[in-house]
């Protein structure tokens, strides 16, 4: 017990306060500036070209990117061996999710955090039928909502491909999230009487919206799946890539696990690492 908690804030606020250390070091953050290219220079990293053409040089280059746009796409595919080619070619991943998020005049507080519902009838989401709907409302943080207000989410697995081929008529996509919110709400009033009246705000993320936010391949929400393998892999994925000096990966896609707590902790690992080849001590404080 006590080994796992929540941050107030959920993972904006955690990532915050990763933002805050590292300008408080010194560090600089060029928002909205996605990378196009990672230079390389004689098997060296030597820096990055953005997308609006402009370059920015590096004793070494890390990437926190999705892993497959990283190696295939800003590298070209020109460093890698079989070993991590198979990562991409038979590693399951987190399946891609349409999640819907309510914003909701009612105060939820005293009902469970947490509620899967068995449907009386199947309702069809995304091309696929579902016979059940978890709700999760966001009551125990009070900086999702304000007072006498609730956030409630729900989640459905879904296909990518779906997703994609859809994305290309954007009057479909459009109808295809409204349709899903539509049928959220309407069993969200079975359970709730009142409620479909007392939403607020309405948002519905798919595949894509993962896609277009964070670049995570195929729109897993968390890279690798969690299995008997690919926990065993945990700390051991190649943060290096053959035959490319002075970069480094870090992120869910060489930590699998998936989330932000991963993430860091790989991170932490590839800074240690360079720490040592410098001769440096990797010390670290708590603020």
């Amino acid at each position: 017990m006590g080994d796992a908690g929540y941050p107030t804030g959920g993972s904006l606020e955690f990532a915050r306060a990763i933002e805050r250390r590292y300008l408080g070091l010194g560090g600089q953050i060029h928002y909205q500036s996605p990378v196009a290219k990672i230079l390389v220079e004689n098997d060296r990293a030597v820096g990055v070209r953005l997308a609006d053409g402009t370059e920015h040089r590096a004793d070494a280059v890390i990437s926190a990117a999705d892993g497959h746009a990283t190696i295939f796409d800003m590298l070209e595919g020109k460093y890698v061996s079989d070993k991590v080619r198979g990562y991409y070619e038979e590693l399951p991943i987190f399946a891609p999710i349409v999640q819907v998020s309510l914003g909701v005049g009612r105060d939820l507080s005293g009902e469970p955090h947490s509620t899967v519902y068995q449907l009386d009838r199947p309702v069809t989401i995304a091309g696929e039928a579902r016979e059940r709907i978890s709700i999760r409302h966001y009551c125990y943080d009070p900086t999702m909502a304000p007072a006498g207000k609730s956030v409630i989410e729900t989640m459905f697995p879904s296909s990518y491909d779906y997703w994609s081929k859809l994305y290309g008529d954007p009057e479909h996509y459009e109808a295809e999230k409204q349709d899903i919110a539509v049928k959220v709400i309407d069993h969200l009033e079975r359970h709730y009487p009142g409620i479909s009246h007392q939403v607020e705000a309405v948002d519905v993320a798919t595949p894509m919206t993962y896609e277009r936010y964070t670049g995570n391949w195929q729109g897993s929400m968390e890279g690798w799946l969690p299995t008997t393998k690919t926990m065993k892999m945990r700390g051991g994925m190649d943060k290096t890539l053959p035959g490319l000096e002075s970069f480094y990966m870090v992120g869910q896609w060489v930590e699998p696990g998936g989330g932000l707590p991963p993430a860091a902790t790989s991170a932490r690992k590839v800074i240690g690492s360079i720490c040592r080849q410098d001769g440096k001590a990797f010390t670290t404080q708590v603020e």
